[in-house]
């Protein structure tokens, strides 16, 4: 159990907590534009709800905690579960939906934990190569929007190298052991552990083929065929070949690569499985699939995909790639004013916030503001009205006046 005098570790500079308030809103933006409705979960959450769902958070993962009934609870390692469940209590709810919400888990060292912003999406009710296309391309169209030089979306299928390794005659642990091999691509040490089982040449040529299966969607799917051996993994191509000629409908397809390698999670995904990367990241920033059975263990069979991104390991690839988003300045005018120009300098600072502009107000006698502002400042005495910004002086006389200014300023610059 986690003992309550360790704390989550989660300090940050207000600069980074500024360009991670200016992301938030780009990743929301992009979600709405494909239909998705914000929704959220609750922090502290069942311990039963994540330990006995297939493919979900590792035990050792979680931050555990005893609520006052003492029952086992936990701070919400994940989103895509209580969403699962909450779609299997209740048709009702939209299916379509995005959330940003932090999610806690122990960190590398196991002495400390972390407090992690992950912003995603989750589609319920839908089982077509069309869906799986759309979420793709609302991915792509995500880093597009923050602007990368350069990215790539990874794409590969559960069901086509599961059905070979249900053909093999192995144990539990070799499983493990071979998708390791597979994953990391390690053609030196394949060929022997296959040499070891009792299988036939067509079987051990096929499993041998899965981690060169990478490149454009046309290469990989035509070697692909030379080496299916069912209808499952048949269908498994059809499925991406379809999938493949709606992305190009989409205009993301030059970004898109095909590695039917990537097995990731096989236990947890059903069919699609997807990465994205960018040119300076060697992490995935973003990542996906189709999981048709997570909510079926929630007692209701119901088709889904999603994917998610860390809003850290976004910023962290924007500072490489150069481009980080652009800070939001929190003032955009001081309004400087004399003790006889109190009145008209605080109703015309309240009617400038009543717009939405962010404002700060001084006493002449009290110096100028430390901070830097937006849009300059406005200096309001007995004698005048002035703007100032960027070395021009502007006279303004009615608060209407003023904010015609700073509109013109905004639209500028």
């Amino acid at each position: 159990m986690v003992s309550s005098q360790m704390g989550i570790e989660n300090n940050e500079s207000t600069s980074r907590l500024l360009m991670r308030n200016s992301l938030i809103p780009l990743l929301k933006k992009r979600f709405r534009t494909y239909g998705y409705i914000e929704t959220c979960t609750g922090t502290f959450q069942d311990y039963d709800l994540y330990s006995t769902v297939v493919g979900t958070v590792h035990k050792r993962d979680m931050i555990k905690t005893i609520d006052p009934s003492g029952d086992v609870r936990v701070l919400r390692p994940d989103v895509t579960i209580p969403i699962a469940q909450q779609m299997a209590s209740n048709e009702t709810m939209p299916r379509r939906q995005f959330y940003v919400q932090d999610v806690f888990r122990v960190s590398g060292d196991k002495n400390s934990h972390k407090a992690l912003t992950q912003a995603g999406v989750e589609c319920f009710g839908e089982n077509t190569h069309e869906n799986d296309a759309e979420i793709i391309a609302m991915a792509a169209h995500i880093l597009k929007d923050l602007q990368f030089n350069k990215f790539k979306i990874v794409i590969s299928h559960a069901s086509f190298f599961r059905e070979l390794l249900n053909q093999l005659p192995i144990t539990p642990e070799q499983s493990k052991q071979l998708q390791e091999l597979i994953q990391s691509k390690n053609m030196a040490e394949i060929s022997p552990f296959l040499k070891n089982l009792p299988i036939g040449e067509e079987l051990a040529t096929a499993v041998e083929a899965i981690p060169m299966l990478y490149g454009s969607p046309e290469q990989v799917l035509a070697k692909a065929q030379t080496i299916s051996m069912n209808s499952t993994m048949q269908q498994a191509i059809t499925n991406l070949k379809a999938m493949s000629s709606i992305l190009k409908a989409y205009g993301v397809d030059d970004a898109v690569v095909f590695d039917l390698g990537m097995i990731n999670d096989m236990n947890y995904y059903s069919g699609v499985i997807f990465q994205g990367y960018v040119t300076e990241s060697s992490k995935p920033v973003l990542m996906g699939g189709r999981y048709n059975d997570l909510v079926e263990q929630f007692g209701k069979r119901m088709p889904a995909i999603g994917f998610g991104c860390f809003a850290d390991r976004l910023l962290e690839a924007l500072e490489k790639d150069g481009k980080p988003p652009q800070m939001e300045i929190p003032v955009q005018l001081i309004i400087y004013y004399d003790q006889d120009s109190v009145n008209q300098a605080l109703s015309t600072a309240g009617a400038l916030r009543d717009d939405g502009f962010r404002v700060v107000t001084v006493n002449n006698n009290r110096g100028t503001y430390p901070e830097t502002s937006q849009l300059g400042n406005a200096v309001i005495t007995t004698d005048h009205c002035l703007l100032n910004h960027q070395g021009k002086q502007t006279t303004f006389r009615t608060v209407d006046d003023l904010k015609t200014l700073l509109e013109i300023e905004m639209r500028e610059n």
